[in-house]
C-alpha cells in the first residue's frame, strides 16, 4: 500500500504541484487560473485515452489515476471513478478517504468509513485508515464520533496501536477541547512523534492557555525534537497572544538558528510580522517584511493591518500605495484596514478615492467591506460639520444588498443617527430591526441603546435593555455609557453593581464609564474601590481605562496617583494634558517640568492649552530659562501658532519679569483675542507702566474686543497708579451698564486704594460708608492698609488694622502692625494687649536660579563665607558712596527682622550678592520672596542698582520691583 501511495517514478509528471499547499486563491492570482484548466483537462484527456487503449485498466492502474485526482484535487472526479471500479481494496478505500480528509468535504470521509465498516467483509481498516478518521473526527469536532473509532482501536488490542495512530488520537482529542484526555493519551505514547507533540502545542494555544503551550515547545527543545514550521508558528501564535516580545525574540532566533527565516516558508514569516506588530514592534515588522524574497498578499494585508494596529495610520496608508504600485490589487482585509486608517485620520477625500476603487473592482458586492465603508463615512462626518455629506450614509445603505450582514449595517446606521442626534430616523431603523427579526442581535441591541441615550432619551434606553433576557457585556456597557451620557451618573454605577451581581466581566468600555460617572460624582473613594478592581483584571494596563483613572485622579485632587499610573503604559500613550493639569492645580511646577523632558524624548501629544498650562508653570523670575526652553520646543513643534499659547507665553514672561519680552510675543501674534488683551494690559499695570496699560485699553475697545472683570480691574488699578482718580470713578459707576460687568469687592478696592493713595481720607471713608456699606469686607481693609502704608499715614493704618482684627483677631501681621503704630502714637498698653494674640513671625526666604540651578536662602540660615564678603563688600562701598538707610517705612517692616547698618541682612540681600558672585558681569539678577519687601531692603536695592551696572528684579508678594539707576519700577509705592 505505501508503495502504491507513494511510487512517483511511475507516475505522470502532471499534477506537478500540490494545489492546496501551493497553488495561491483564484480571487488573489487570476492569470493561474487558465494554467490550473489546462493541466486538468490534460489530465482527463489522458485518462481517457489510456481507457481506450487498454479496456480492462488494472486493479493498479486505476487507484493510480485516483491518486492522482485526489492530488489534484478533483474530489468529484475521483468519487465517480471509485464508484465505477468494480473491484475496490483496502488502498481504493483509504486513497478516497484520505482525498477527503485533505481537501474535503471531511464529512465524506467520515461517511466513506461508514461504508466501508457495512460493505465487503473481507476490506477491513488498518491502522492508517483510523488515523486518517481520526484527523477527520478532531477537525470536524465529531467528538462522539471519535470516542466510537478509539473504542474499536481498543479492541483491536494493543499490538494494532502504532506511532501515527496514537499521534492521531491526541490530536482528535485535543482538536475537540479535551486536553486532560488528549495529554494522558501523549503521556502513554513511549515516544511521541512530532505530530503527536504539534497537536499538543497547537491545541493548547488555540485553547488560550498560551504559557503551557510554550511550556511544551520548550519541552520539545530540550529533548531535541526535529521542529517544523507548524510547531513554530504555534510558538510564535503563543507569544504574539501574550504580547511577550523577549520570548517571541527568542524563538525567531531559533528560526534563524535552524534555518526556518531565508524565505523558505511564507506562512511562518506572516506569523512573525504579525507577532511583531501586536507586540507593537514596528521596526521588527518592517524588517522581515523586507527581508521576504517573495511577498503575497497576506504579508502586505499583515504589515498594513500591524501599522493601523499601532496607530501609525499614515504609515499605513503609503504601505497602501506602495502595494497597489507594486502589485496593482488588493482584498477586502486590504480594504477594511485602510478604511479604518482612514476613518482615524479623518480624511474623507482619501476615504472616496478608496470608495472609487471598490466600485471599480466590484469590491462594493462584499459585506464587510461596504461595513468599513459605511463606518468611515460615519466617522469622518462626526468630525466635520458638513451638510452637505451628512445624508452620504443613508444613500450607501439604500444601495445595499440585504443580506445576512443585514446586522452590521443596521447598527452603523444607528450610529449615525446618535451621530446626528436623529430620533426619527432612528426608530425608522429600530423598526427595520425588528422587521427583520435582528432586533435582539448584540450589535443592534447595544447600537440602539447608544442611539436613544445620544438623542437623550434614556428612559427609551432602558426599556430596550430591559426586553433583553440574558444581556451580555456589549449591551450592559452601552447601557452605563448612555446613562453616564445623559448626567445618570448614580444610575450608571448601580447599574455597573447590578451587572457584577449576574457575574458579567466588566471590559473597558464599562469601566472608563463607571470612571466617569465617579469623577463626575466627586467621588474619590468610589474611584478608589474601582481601581482596586481594574487591578485584578487584565485592563490594569490598557491604554483607555488607564488614562480614564489619570484624569479621575487629577480632578480629584489626588496628582501623586495619577503620575505612579504613568509607568503601566508607555509615555506614547500616556494622557500628558490631564496630567499637566492636575500638576498646575497642585502647584507642582518642578513635577510639570519633569513632565515636559518626558513629552519631549517621546514626542507626546499636547494641546493648546497644556502648552499655555506649561508656560504658566514657568511664570518666575528664577524660572525664566525653563520658560525659554519650553518656548523653543513648542517653537519647534509648530505648537505656539494657536491664540491660547501665545496668551501663556505673555503671561509667563510677565510672571518672570520680562516685560519687553511679554510685549514682543504679544506684538507677534497673528490673532490677538480679548484675554491676549487683557493678558498685556494686567502685564503693564503689575510692571509699573500704567499709561502704556491705558493706552492697550482704548486700542483694545476701538477692536471692538470684549472687555471682561480682569480687563476693568488692572485699569483701574492703572488709574488709581497715575492718580486719575475721576476716571477711575466713572468708569466704576458704569462699568455694569457700558460692559455689562457687575462690580465685585476687588473692583471696589481699586477704587479705595485709587482715594488713599491720593490722600483723600474724606472721600475714602465716604465711599466705603455710603456706596459700598454691605460689600466690606478683608479685601477692602487690607487695600486701605497697603495704601496707608505706601504714604505713610499712621492713622489710616490704625483705623485698617483694628477693622481687620475686628474680622479675624489671629491675623499676626495684622497684630505687628498695630503694635508698631501703637508705639508710634506712645500707646504702652495697647502694645501689651496685641502681644498677647500675636503669633511667632515664620521663616522667610528668597530664591535665585544660577545655571538652572535654583537657591534658597531662608531667614534663619547663615550666608556662606564668600557671600559674608560679598554683602560686607557691597555695604562698604554704599557708605563710601554716602549712602543712608532710609528709616520711613515703619509699616513695611513688620514681615521681617531687623538689622542695624545699611541693612543687608535679610534673604533678598543674601540672594542678590549670590547672584552677583554666579551670574555674568552684566546680566540682571533676578530673586523672588516670599514676603513683602522691607523698606531698608527696597532702599539699598536703589542705592545698588547705581553702581553694579545690572539691572536688579525683585518679586515679593505685592509687585515686582524693577531697580535701575537708582530708581525702582513701583515708585515707592508697594
Amino acid at each position: 500500500m505505501q508503495s502504491l501511495l507513494t511510487c512517483s517514478s511511475i507516475t505522470p509528471s502532471f499534477p506537478p504541484f500540490s494545489v492546496q499547499n501551493q497553488i495561491p486563491k483564484a480571487t488573489h492570482f487570476p492569470q493561474l487560473n487558465h494554467i490550473i484548466n489546462h493541466d486538468l483537462k490534460q489530465l482527463k484527456a489522458n485518462f481517457f485515452l489510456k481507457a481506450h487503449a487498454n479496456p480492462k485498466p488494472t486493479l493498479l492502474y486505476v487507484n493510480l489515476y485516483l491518486q492522482l485526482y485526489i492530488n489534484a484535487g478533483l474530489m468529484q472526479e475521483a468519487r465517480d471513478l471509485f464508484d465505477s471500479m468494480p473491484e475496490r481494496t483496502l488502498i481504493s478505500w483509504t486513497i478516497l478517504m484520505s482525498g477527503y480528509a485533505k481537501h474535503g468535504p471531511t464529512k465524506e470521509a467520515l461517511e466513506l468509513f461508514k461504508e466501508m465498516l457495512s460493505g465487503d467483509r473481507t476490506v477491513r481498516p488498518d491502522s492508517f485508515v483510523y488515523a486518517v478518521v481520526l484527523r477527520s473526527c478532531g477537525e470536524m469536532r465529531e467528538l462522539g464520533f471519535g470516542k466510537g473509532v478509539h473504542g474499536q482501536v481498543l479492541k483491536k488490542g494493543e499490538a494494532f496501536l502504532d506511532g501515527f495512530l496514537e499521534n492521531s488520537l491526541v490530536n482528535m482529542y485535543s482538536s475537540c477541547g479535551l486536553l486532560e484526555d488528549a495529554v494522558l493519551i501523549f503521556g502513554g505514547i513511549e515516544n511521541p512523534g512530532l505530530v503527536a507533540w504539534s497537536s499538543l502545542l497547537s491545541a493548547y494555544v488555540k485553547h488560550g492557555l498560551e504559557k503551557e503551550g510554550l511550556n511544551v515547545f520548550l519541552d520539545m527543545v530540550f529533548k531535541g525534537i526535529e521542529l517544523d514550521a507548524f510547531v513554530f508558528s504555534m510558538a510564535i501564535k503563543a507569544c504574539s497572544n501574550l504580547e511577550d516580545l523577549s520570548l517571541g525574540i527568542q524563538v525567531h532566533g531559533l528560526m534563524v538558528k535552524k534555518g526556518f527565516a531565508k524565505g523558505c516558508c511564507l506562512f511562518l514569516d506572516n506569523s512573525l510580522m504579525d507577532f511583531y506588530a501586536k507586540c507593537e514592534d514596528l521596526k521588527g515588522l518592517r524588517r522581515v517584511f523586507d527581508r521576504l524574497y517573495e511577498k503575497d498578499l497576506v504579508s502586505w494585508n499583515t504589515l498594513i493591518m500591524g501599522c493601523v494596529h499601532n496607530f501609525q495610520y499614515l504609515e499605513a496608508l503609503r504601505n497602501f500605495r506602495v502595494l497597489m504600485h507594486e502589485v496593482c490589487y488588493c482584498d477586502d482585509f486590504t480594504i477594511t484596514s485602510v478604511l479604518k486608517a482612514v476613518s482615524s485620520l479623518h480624511d474623507k477625500d482619501y476615504g472616496r478615492q478608496v470608495h472609487g476603487y471598490m466600485v471599480r473592482t466590484g469590491l462594493v458586492s462584499n459585506n464587510y467591506a461596504m461595513c468599513s465603508l459605511l463606518d468611515m463615512y460615519i466617522e469622518c462626518i462626526e468630525h466635520e460639520n458638513s451638510d452637505h455629506w451628512e445624508e452620504l450614509p443613508l444613500k450607501l445603505y439604500v444601495g445595499l444588498e440585504r443580506t445576512e450582514s443585514n446586522r452590521f449595517f443596521i447598527a452603523s446606521m444607528l450610529k449615525w443617527c446618535s451621530m446626528l442626534s436623529n430620533v426619527d430616523s432612528g426608530e425608522v431603523f429600530h423598526s427595520l430591526a425588528k422587521k427583520l427579526s435582528i432586533d435582539s442581535d448584540p450589535y443592534v441591541i447595544s447600537a440602539l441603546i447608544d442611539m436613544y441615550s445620544k438623542c437623550g432619551m434614556p428612559e427609551a434606553a432602558l426599556r430596550v435593555f430591559e426586553r433583553i433576557e440574558d444581556p451580555g457585556i456589549a449591551t450592559w456597557s452601552a447601557l452605563i455609557s448612555g446613562l453616564s451620557w445623559n448626567g445618570c451618573f448614580a444610575e450608571a454605577l448601580k447599574c455597573f453593581q447590578k451587572m457584577q451581581f449576574n457575574g458579567i466581566e466588566a471590559n473597558e468600555f464599562t469601566f472608563t464609564s463607571v470612571i466617569l460617572a465617579s469623577m463626575a460624582l466627586g467621588d474619590l473613594r468610589k474611584g478608589r474601590e474601582l481601581h482596586c478592581k481594574i487591578l485584578k483584571t487584565c485592563y490594569r494596563s490598557n491604554v483607555s481605562v488607564v488614562n480614564m483613572l489619570i484624569k479621575l485622579y487629577s480632578e480629584l485632587s489626588d496628582h501623586e496617583q495619577a503620575l505612579k499610573l504613568c509607568s503601566l503604559i508607555s509615555d506614547a500613550e500616556i494622557s500628558w494634558n490631564l496630567l499637566i493639569q492636575a500638576c498646575l492645580k497642585a502647584n507642582e511646577n518642578e513635577t510639570i517640568h519633569k513632565l515636559l523632558r518626558r513629552i519631549q524624548s517621546c514626542s507626546g501629544y499636547i494641546e493648546p492649552v497644556s502648552v499655555c498650562d506649561i508656560f504658566s508653570s514657568c511664570a518666575s523670575p528664577v524660572l525664566l530659562h525653563m520658560g525659554m526652553q519650553a518656548q523653543a520646543y513648542m517653537t519647534k513643534r509648530g505648537l505656539l501658532s494657536h491664540p491660547t499659547s501665545g496668551n501663556g507665553l505673555i503671561q509667563m514672561y510677565s510672571g518672570c519679569g520680562q516685560i519687553a519680552e511679554a510685549d514682543l510675543a504679544f506684538e507677534l501674534m497673528p490673532e490677538k483675542s480679548s484675554f491676549s488683551w487683557t493678558s498685556i494690559i494686567s502685564a503693564k499695570v503689575e510692571h509699573g507702566h500704567p499709561s502704556e496699560a491705558l493706552a492697550l485699553f482704548n486700542d483694545m475697545r476701538r477692536r471692538n474686543k470684549l472687555v471682561d472683570s480682569i480687563t476693568l480691574t488692572s485699569i483701574l488699578k492703572a488709574c488709581g497708579q497715575m492718580g486719575r482718580v475721576d476716571e477711575a470713578h466713572s468708569l466704576l459707576m458704569s462699568m455694569d451698564v457700558v460692559y455689562g460687568v457687575e462690580p465685585s469687592e476687588e473692583h471696589y478696592s481699586c477704587i479705595v486704594e485709587a482715594f488713599a493713595r491720593a490722600g483723600m481720607l474724606e472721600e475714602v471713608e465716604n465711599f466705603i460708608d455710603e456706596v459700598i456699606p454691605d460689600k466690606v469686607g478683608a479685601v477692602i481693609w487690607r487695600t486701605l492698609l497697603s495704601s496707608a502704608r505706601i504714604i505713610g499715614n499712621m492713622d489710616m493704618a490704625k483705623f485698617a488694622l483694628e477693622k481687620l482684627l475686628a474680622l479675624d483677631p489671629s491675623d499676626c501681621f495684622a497684630n505687628l502692625l498695630l503694635k508698631k503704630v501703637l508705639l508710634m502714637f506712645g500707646k504702652w498698653k495697647g502694645t501689651s494687649k496685641t502681644a498677647v494674640k500675636t503669633k511667632a513671625i515664620g521663616s522667610n526666604s528668597s530664591r535665585i536660579e544660577v545655571q538652572n540651578k535654583i537657591y534658597e536662602f531662608v531667614s534663619n540660615q547663615d550666608p556662606t563665607e564668600e557671600i559674608s564678603y560679598k554683602l560686607a563688600e557691597l555695604e562698604k562701598e554704599m557708605e563710601e558712596l554716602g549712602y543712608v538707610a532710609d528709616r520711613n517705612h515703619l509699616l513695611h517692616d513688620a514681615e521681617e527682622e531687623e538689622y542695624d547698618g545699611a541693612g543687608l541682612g535679610h534673604t533678598e540681600m543674601k540672594a542678590i550678592a549670590f547672584g552677583l558672585i554666579s551670574l555674568p558681569s552684566g546680566m540682571p539678577v533676578r530673586v523672588i520672596k516670599s514676603v513683602r519687601m522691607c523698606g531698608g531692603c527696597h532702599s539699598a536695592c536703589k542705592f545698588i542698582s547705581t553702581f553694579v551696572d545690572r539691572e536688579l528684579v525683585v518679586k515679593d508678594t505685592c509687585t515686582f520691583h524693577h531697580f535701575r539707576e537708582g530708581k525702582c519700577s513701583c515708585q515707592d509705592s508697594w
